[in-house]
């Protein structure tokens, strides 16, 4: 195991949601294979995506 400091930063996947850090309870949801913990995140995963790909489209046409 190597004790670098990006090791230590990083969180495993099973640990908790992806998007804020809190526990699972029975339900998983993923989108992207994205583990989250409950149906507030996945939207608010989903609208975050969203924003970014609309963003990211606006930068395209400029």
């Amino acid at each position: 195991m190597c004790d670098s400091p990006d090791d230590s930063d990083r969180r495993p996947e099973s640990e908790g949601c992806a998007l804020c850090a809190g526990k699972f309870g029975l339900i998983r949801y993923y989108s992207w294979r994205t583990p989250l913990c409950s149906r507030k995140c996945l939207d608010r995963f989903r609208a975050r995506r969203e924003r970014d790909r609309r963003w990211l489209f606006q930068c395209q046409l400029a």
